[in-house]
Formats: C-alpha cells, sequence, structure tokens
C-alpha cells in the first residue's frame, strides 16, 4: 500500500506519490517482467511484446501494466498468458500522466491547499481553497472570494483518481483459478524508428570500397525498454498486417555471412528482417547506433553522366547555350562475386576517400533505397567539377503543327589529367527519331544515349538531328 503525501507545487511540480491503488487493482510493474521484445519498423512503428508475471487471485481482478510507451496505440493492445488462463473483459489505457495541468483539471470542484510564507513567523501558511476552473487559467475561491492568481503553492492532497506517475494499460481480467501467471502485453507504438547509415571508404584506385552498415535506432516513446530482444525490419509494411502472423514468422533465421556477428538477417514474408543476438537497452530519448553488416573491398565502377535539363525540340533556342557538370557516382552489383550479396535496406551512404595526405575527406552524401541481393547499387557524390557538358540547338524547323526537326551538338570538355568515359542522355519525349548523328546512340528507357570517350585535358562534340512526332 502506498503511503499517502501531499503534492506541493509552485509554478512547476516538484514531487508526487501516488495514492493507494483499488483492493482489486493489481500494479503489475516492469521489476516483475520476464521478458521484453522489440522490433521496429521503417516509418515509426515497433512492435513491443512485454511479459510480466503476476500473482492473480481467482476471479475478477484490474491488471495495471504501468510504465508503457506514451504513444501506443490503444486498439492494438494484446493481453494474453501463456497457457490461456486470462480472460480478459475490458482495456483502458490511461495515458493522463501526472503534471502540473493534469492534476489541476483532475481537482476542478475538489479542495487544494495554497500555502504562503508568513514573513512575520517564518513560517508556512497554508489556506484551503476550491479549484472552480483551469479551462482558461486558474480561478480560485478562498474563503468565498474568487481569485484568478494562485496567492502561494499549490498543495494536493494525494494523487487524483485517473491520474498515474506512469503511463499505464490497465486490463479487467478474470481467472478460474488462483497463482502466478505469465502476462504478455503486446501492442504497437509510435515513437521508436530506425533507419540504415552507411560509411564506404573508396581505396586509392578508386577501384573497390570497403562498406560498413549501422542501424540508427530513436527511442521518443516516454519509456525505457531494457535488455530488450531486438528486431528491426527493411520495407514498407502493410499497416493491416496481421500482428500475431508476424510475430510467429520471427522465429524463422538464418544468418547471413556478411552481416556483423551478432546480427541473423532473414526473409520476412515481403521484407527483410535483421535479429540483434545479444540484448539490447533502448532509453527513451536516445538514439544508439549497432553494426549492422560490412564488406571490404567491392569492386565498384564508376558512372560519369550527364542528362538534358531542358527538351529543345518544342520551340527555337537558337543561339543559346546550356552548361553543366556531369554527374559522378559509384556503382555495383550487390552479389558475393562483387564482394558483397547481402540485401541492403534503405538509408544514407557517405561516400569518403583519402587525400594526397592520407587524410579522409567527404566524397559525397547520398540516399540508397532498399535493395535485394542481384541488383546494382548507386552511389552519387555529386557533380564533377572538372567534367563541363554544353548543349545547344544549331538549327530548328517546324515541319507541321505536330512534327518539328532540330539539330544539336552536345560538347563535353575534360579538364582532368586523365581521360573519363560520360554517358550523355538526351530525354526526347513524343514520338522521335534521330534521322543523322555523328555518333551511333542507344535507345535507353525511352531516351537516347551516347557513350564518349574524352582524352585528357580535351573535348568531344556529338551532333544528331531528331525528327519528333508529337
Amino acid at each position: 500500500m502506498l503511503t499517502q503525501k501531499k503534492i506541493v507545487l509552485g509554478l512547476l511540480l516538484t514531487s508526487f506519490v501516488a495514492v493507494p491503488l483499488m483492493a482489486d487493482e493489481l500494479n503489475v510493474l516492469p521489476s516483475a517482467r520476464t521478458g521484453l521484445a522489440v522490433t521496429v519498423y521503417n516509418g515509426d512503428l515497433a512492435l513491443v511484446r512485454d511479459s510480466r508475471r503476476v500473482d492473480l487471485p481467482s476471479g475478477e481482478s484490474d491488471l495495471a501494466f504501468a510504465d508503457v510507451s506514451t504513444r501506443l496505440q490503444p486498439n492494438t493492445a494484446l493481453l494474453q498468458s501463456s497457457n490461456g488462463a486470462l480472460l480478459v473483459r475490458e482495456q483502458v489505457f490511461d495515458f493522463d500522466v501526472v503534471s502540473q495541468s493534469s492534476l489541476l483539471q483532475a481537482s476542478v470542484g475538489q479542495e487544494v491547499g495554497v500555502v504562503r510564507f508568513n514573513p512575520d513567523s517564518g513560517k508556512d501558511v497554508e489556506t484551503r481553497a476550491t479549484v472552480l476552473s483551469v479551462a482558461n487559467g486558474v480561478v480560485l475561491e478562498i474563503d468565498g472570494r474568487i481569485t484568478t492568481e494562485v496567492p502561494g503553492r499549490l498543495v494536493f492532497d494525494s494523487l487524483p483518481p485517473g491520474v498515474r506517475a506512469q503511463p499505464t494499460l490497465v486490463a479487467s481480467v478474470s481467472t478460474e483459478e488462483s497463482g502466478d501467471v505469465d502476462a504478455d502485453l503486446s501492442y504497437l507504438t509510435n515513437g521508436l524508428t530506425w533507419r540504415a547509415d552507411y560509411v564506404a571508404e573508396l581505396s586509392e584506385d578508386g577501384l573497390t570500397i570497403d562498406l560498413s552498415a549501422w542501424a540508427t535506432i530513436s527511442n521518443t516513446t516516454g519509456t525505457d525498454y531494457p535488455e530488450a530482444t531486438l528486431k528491426l525490419v527493411a520495407g514498407d509494411i502493410n499497416r493491416a498486417a496481421p500482428q500475431p502472423q508476424m510475430m510467429r514468422a520471427m522465429e524463422m533465421g538464418s544468418r547471413s555471412s556478411k552481416m556483423a556477428a551478432d546480427v541473423m538477417q532473414e526473409s520476412l514474408a515481403a521484407f527483410h528482417l535483421y535479429a540483434i543476438e545479444k540484448p539490447v537497452t533502448l532509453a527513451d530519448r536516445q538514439t544508439k547506433q549497432l553494426a549492422l553488416l560490412s564488406a571490404n573491398s567491392i569492386v565498384v565502377d564508376t558512372d560519369l553522366v550527364s542528362r538534358s535539363d531542358v527538351f529543345t525540340a518544342r520551340g527555337p533556342m537558337l543561339g543559346q547555350q546550356r552548361s553543366s557538370q556531369a554527374t559522378r557516382s559509384l556503382v555495383f552489383e550487390n552479389s558475393d562475386e562483387e564482394g558483397l550479396g547481402t540485401p541492403l535496406p534503405a538509408g544514407t551512404v557517405r561516400v569518403y576517400g583519402q587525400d594526397s595526405s592520407g587524410a579522409l575527406q567527404l566524397l559525397g552524401e547520398d540516399g540508397v533505397g532498399h535493395t535485394p541481393t542481384g541488383q546494382d547499387v548507386q552511389f552519387t557524390l555529386g557533380r564533377d567539377f572538372d567534367v563541363t557538358v554544353v548543349r545547344e540547338q544549331l538549327e530548328f524547323l517546324r515541319a507541321s503543327d505536330r512534327i518539328t526537326i532540330t539539330s544539336n551538338r552536345i560538347t563535353v570538355s575534360n579538364g582532368k589529367d586523365l581521360p573519363e568515359t560520360v554517358r550523355l542522355v538526351e530525354g526526347l519525349q513524343g514520338d522521335w527519331e534521330i534521322v543523322e548523328e555523328s555518333a551511333p546512340h542507344s535507345k535507353v528507357l525511352g531516351e537516347a544515349e551516347w557513350t564518349v570517350e574524352v582524352p585528357a585535358g580535351g573535348e568531344v562534340q556529338v551532333e544528331y538531328r531528331v525528327r519528333v512526332r508529337f
């Protein structure tokens, strides 16, 4: 039985003590926990399974699960027992955690104390007051008079009903026999998020990278999850998926050789799941990073590409030159042969390289999507300072209301002391046909593409004439 004490508030709350629980309410504290499992999904969603042991009397009782997430989704809460001993009749989520505001709102119509310091006696003097309203500021009745200012510190005789020290899920249950029961509370909550953060180090010759990935997990649920069994799900989950089926599926798994020593990776329906074998503590308002995977000497190719930013076949743009820098990216195949072969969760990659002194420098930062094995991965580093592409229209002819013929020139300049291979991509629209060109093109995903070799310190030009029907 908790001891009753007064709760003294000035302008800020200073302390509180809970009132005695109702006789039929059993407070199931975190200290009674027998297991804790947390599965975090992409997109601010987590599944929590909290198991606690409780000594239940026969008949009906109210189980108060204290210290659950403040962002718990009440309609997803599921209380069960491993042996089916519990019959749940009702569940209530009390998220009105004790604060100055909640205490005042719960005390409307009730008496509280107002404590003032008496300078003559050097002691505190208490006056009783009735809380009339807190809708637009505190309104009190003191000695038959109404005041809108608190003339001292507010003192509450006890914690009002419905206001709790911690977020609490209360379940009304019944059981035929008394004794210890393992009560398993499962619920979905917001406030737990994770993302993958990659670090890639480019080799000095630019032919390989060393890649490592960290799982960055943030907890803003208002509660701690100590020594939890942690699993991370990568993929865009359908929120209507049946949760019991998901929990059963999490028992499967096989190790991937590229994962960190204490991480297991598995396929889970349309997703990938990463299980952390060692227990993890996720403290409230904390961001934690866990090693997820690593691979060395992944073979990469460099991709230099310039895409047309303006479609010029619709109107005349004679005499106008459009200059830009080619975009440099690193590309590799996610396969065992190339040095990886592990499903990659979506995240942010930061690529580093060594300068002439051997110090690491940031080369670029890019986002990477969920990438299964067998697919290409591309990290965009940025626009290359030394590779300039100039586009200009040489001729424009409107053959009819729906047909145009244009001649265009693309000039690629390479300011480096090494030759570069550059892809030139023209986003042509409509029904187009290149009727004349200085070098053969390829049609890739509906676009015209040329690949040119640009010598060190030199330039290359590509000219083409295109007929377009709109």
